[in-house]
C-alpha cells in the first residue's frame, strides 16, 4: 500500500468514523452461525451489515469469504478492500492474509481494492460528519 493511501486511509479512520452498535455485534453473531453451518449467503448478508457499520471482525470475514469464494465467486478485489478496511480497522489478524493478498494479485488489482477501501472510508466520513458545521469555523466576523 502506498504511503499516501495509507496516510489517506489512517486519517480518515483515525477521525473515529467506525461506529460499533449492538445490532452489528448481533450481525456478526448470525453470520458467524450461518458461516459455520455452511448458509453463505446469510452469512455474507449479515456480516455484510456489521460490515457496512464499521465492524472488524466481520469486514476481515467478509474479504475471507470473498477471497476463498464461499457462496459467491472469488473477488480478490473485494478482498483487499474488506480486509484492509478491518486492518485499519484494528484487526491486525488480517494483515497476514493482506500481504498474501498483495503479493498474488496484479497491480491494478491491489489499486482497486485500495481505491475500494478509500472510497468506502470517505463516504463513511462524509454521513459521519453531514452534520458537523465546520464551515462556521472559517466564518469572519
Amino acid at each position: 500500500m502506498s504511503f499516501k493511501l495509507k496516510h489517506h486511509l489512517g486519517a480518515l479512520l483515525f477521525t473515529g468514523i467506525t461506529v460499533l452498535s449492538a445490532a452489528a455485534s448481533a450481525d456478526y453473531d448470525r453470520g458467524m452461525a450461518a458461516l459455520q453451518s455452511g448458509n453463505y449467503r446469510v452469512a455474507i448478508m449479515e456480516f455484510s451489515d456489521a460490515a457496512q457499520a464499521g465492524h472488524a471482525g466481520s469486514q476481515q470475514k467478509l474479504g475471507d469469504i470473498y477471497r476463498l469464494g464461499q457462496g459467491t465467486t472469488p473477488n480478490l478485489v473485494e478482498a483487499i478492500k474488506w480486509l484492509t478496511l478491518a486492518y485499519l480497522n484494528g484487526s491486525r489478524e488480517a494483515l497476514p492474509t493482506l500481504e498474501l493478498l498483495r503479493d498474488s494479485v496484479s497491480e491494478t488489482e491491489l489499486v482497486e481494492g485500495e481505491q475500494l477501501a478509500l472510497q468506502w472510508l470517505e463516504d463513511a466520513n462524509r454521513i459521519m460528519f453531514a452534520d458537523d458545521d465546520t464551515a462556521s469555523l472559517y466564518e469572519q466576523n
